[in-house]
């Protein structure tokens, strides 16, 4: 009964999806490296436990743009029309500590998006290259401690979701010297270091195409490969390997990461300033957050009642569970490369135009200083690529920190100074707004616990 109610709800969700189409560059916005590590957010938390949070984290988020949005239109001037931005009103209506601790979320969700940008590179580039290797005939070469005969076609012991054909050991690479640890990392300092000492990356913006391809390829992988395992999910027999718990109480994986994926707030106001039809900006914002909620139950739940091994094998990118010799995982993860390819130049340059305007009051102080900010931003994506490639516990923590603070605390705050300067302030409504950014401070500190 659960499988058919959950074949309705896929149909149903890209009905909708192809329904609201035109509200695509929202969606778009909102889809990043979160969605890759979904499936095994969803493993933390386990089912019914996992699309409570996932509701209630949209919900909130959901609710404190909408509050931006509110204190946006409020404090629009009424000559010019210029809407202010969101650490403008952090500075005129909480104070210069609000500007400051805006931008340091703002630092940290960049920073922590550019070291999970090179990781996924490293695995996505790993990855192709051995699939490109062996479709080429180079599986004639590999020892054969990599290669076996296989009876059946999972192979739990790697956590690995084998051909029948076909095994190895994803730690080893198919090409000798082809090291995912160490290798691979190195190589793209000398291809991004002078790409980032550019003044301006409009090029690179110009590609922002691929990242709706990516996406749309990655729901595609997602479907075939629901297609091709079948259900794999029991509810009741807790001894069998597709065993699937309602509640955990690693839950806060979950909450954490969706603090980054859901976090859009830093532009939301800029956004819909741009709306032909300013009067639809509320229904637009709960319509396109519903999108992506959809979009993120599709891929998550979707990938972790169908897994064929065991749920705990789920890894944080979900795609390194999948092997080398499967034609539509090398087609996807090319995909994805490419755009993680061009994304980073921008996001980079978001963060250095960001840091040295706050700083120094200049958006490019000189090449020299952008190129050791560029050597010290790379070097730690290296150290992480090598010894800490751990996305999701990356996203997780990053995204609990900004949340906590652009999506809970701030937009509370100037939501309640607006409504005290309106004299329109209850205790009821100021309990509830500091609720709600104690639930960001409690989500943060229990990234900690786990």
């Amino acid at each position: 009964m659960v499988k058919y109610v959950y074949n309705v709800i896929i149909i149903a969700s890209l009905a909708i999806v192809a329904s609201f189409f035109y509200r695509f560059s929202f969606w778009n916005m909102l889809m990043g490296t979160s969605l890759l590590s979904m499936p095994w957010a969803f493993q933390q938390a386990g089912m019914a436990q996992g699309i409570i949070v996932q509701v209630v984290m949209c919900g909130l988020a959901v609710y404190t743009a909408y509050l931006l949005l509110i204190a946006s239109e409020k404090l629009t001037d009424p000559v010019t029309k210029k809407a202010p931005e969101y650490t403008e009103m952090c500075r005129n209506l909480v104070g210069r500590w609000a500007e400051w601790l805006n931008i340091l979320a703002s630092t940290v969700i960049l920073a922590s998006a550019l070291i999970v940008y090179w990781i996924l590179m490293v695995e996505l580039l790993y990855n192709a290259v051995n699939s490109v290797y062996y479709f080429a005939g180079g599986l004639n070469n590999i020892h054969h401690s990599n290669v076996t005969n296989l009876t059946g076609e999972f192979d739990n012991e790697r956590c690995m979701v084998q051909e029948k054909t076909f095994s190895y050991d994803p730690s080893s690479s198919l090409i000798p010297g082809w090291n995912k640890n160490l290798t691979v990392p190195l190589l793209f300092i000398p291809i991004f270091l002078p790409i980032l000492l550019l003044k301006k990356m409009s090029f690179f913006a110009k590609l922002g195409a691929l990242g709706a391809l990516s996406v749309f390829a990655l729901m595609s992988i997602v479907f075939v490969k629901y297609v091709q395992w079948g259900w794999n999910a029991d509810f009741a027999n807790t001894k069998n390997k597709h065993y699937i718990p309602q509640i955990l109480g690693s839950f806060p994986s979950l909450s954490g990461l969706l603090g980054m994926a859901y976090f859009i707030h830093n532009s939301v106001t800029t956004i819909f300033k741009h709306n032909r039809n300013q009067g639809n900006n509320v229904r637009d914002l709960k319509i396109a957050y519903m999108l992506v909620l959809i979009t993120y139950m599709f891929i998550g739940l979707g990938v972790y009642l169908t897994f064929p091994l065991q749920k705990s094998c789920i890894k944080q990118n979900f795609l390194e569970n999948l092997p080398w010799n499967d034609y539509l995982s090398l087609a996807v993860q090319v995909l994805l490369f490419l755009r993680m390819v061009t994304v980073y130049p921008i996001v980079a340059y978001i963060l250095r135009v960001q840091i040295f305007a706050a700083l120094v009051g200049n958006e490019y102080p000189g090449k020299f200083y952008v190129f050791v900010f560029n050597i010290i931003i790379m070097a730690a994506c290296v150290l992480c690529a090598i010894f800490y490639p751990n996305i999701g516990d990356i996203i997780r923590y990053a995204g609990a920190f900004c949340a906590m603070a652009l999506m809970f605390i701030l937009p509370c705050a100037i939501h309640v100074i607006l409504l005290r300067r309106d004299q329109s302030l209850s205790k009821v409504s100021c309990f509830i707004h500091f609720l709600i950014a104690v639930v960001g401070v409690i989500n943060f500190v229990a990234q900690f616990t786990l």
